[in-house]
């Protein structure tokens, strides 16, 4: 079972009278000079499920591209059992300290986690990486109790001290202008550009207690590429921001108008079939876990059209 990559972000529609105001278009011109670029992603895969709760799998990938060679590191699958109980008391203290003293409703944990442990690499990568570039999936929206803003607001800080800026790059947003998709703003045939809509965003959505931790893009990286929403640190000026795309475009391999050090990171972190089966026999090896065939009732009643997205 894929988890939801939090590409989603809180509805917001901008009244149409807005759409006139404020939105200017920006060429985005490649830049020849080569800037470090990190990327991280994570993902979370749910392995099989107890008599008294469900084992899931979490892991995050980090990238660096450096001028003539990309590297990476994997952390994980770390593995979790979330109970369907919701007696916090049966754990013992560092087992509570692993899911961090949440509610243990299973979603909402299994969210928390995965947060937990992407914003974890979010820092680290922030930590290491001097003048150059963090790309995250996702926007720099946060301020729900899943997505603290403490916690982004210290990426940012630290990126900022050394002299790096991150952008987030979402692959789906449900922002509109007028009732119309802020994806839908521009032509698909123009080339590579941006439209600040931080002004429209700003105005019309209320501070708290979600918070817009950066500035609000529609940006286009590539001439054959997508419209992308993208977010970029709000502490930096509109000329750092626009640099920092130019240097982006001119330094990583946009593919379809996604950098592919982003999107590296982003298959490193999925979960195979094949590596689903090694987690499962892990488990069954190392923690006296017995695996079950369990019969498919989809399967039974509606035979090769009974798909599903779970793994049994």
């Amino acid at each position: 079972m894929g988890v939801d990559d939090a590409d989603c972000d809180e509805r917001l529609e901008i009244g149409g009278s807005m759409i006139s105001s404020g939105l200017k278009r920006c060429e985005i011109n490649p830049a020849k000079e080569f800037v470090p670029v990190a990327a991280c992603d994570a993902s979370s895969v749910k392995i099989g499920e107890t008599e008294t709760g469900m084992i899931f799998a979490i892991r995050a990938v980090g990238v660096w591209r450096q001028q003539n060679k990309i590297l990476y590191t994997r952390w994980g699958p770390l593995l979790f059992h979330v109970p369907n109980s919701e007696d916090v008391s049966q754990y013992r203290e560092d087992e509570s300290r692993a899911f961090g003293g949440l509610s243990l409703k299973t979603l909402r944990v299994l969210t928390r986690l995965r947060n937990h442990v992407e914003r974890w690499t979010q820092e680290v990568l922030s930590e290491s990486l001097r003048d150059g570039i963090l790309l995250i999936d996702g926007s720099l929206t946060a301020g729900t109790p899943d997505n603290p803003a403490a916690r982004v607001n210290k990426i940012l800080a630290t990126a900022r001290q050394n002299n790096s800026i991150v952008i987030g790059i979402s692959k789906a947003t449900q922002l509109t202008v007028g009732g119309r998709n802020i994806l839908g703003l521009t032509n698909d045939k123009d080339g590579p550009h941006q439209i600040d809509i931080s002004s429209l965003v700003e105005s019309e959505y209320p501070p708290y207690p979600v918070r817009f931790l950066g500035r609000v893009y529609v940006a286009k990286l590539s001439s054959d590429g997508f419209l992308f929403r993208t977010d970029i640190d709000r502490e930096s000026s509109a000329e750092q921001a626009q640099q920092a795309l130019e240097r982006l475009a001119g330094t990583d391999v946009i593919f379809h108008g996604y950098p592919e050090t982003l999107r590296i990171a982003h298959i490193f972190s999925t979960f195979t079939a094949n590596e689903i089966l090694a987690v499962q026999r892990f488990v069954a090896s190392n923690h006296h876990i017995t695996l079950q065939s369990r019969p498919s009732l989809r399967r039974s009643l509606f035979g090769p059209f009974g798909t599903s997205r779970y793994v049994a």
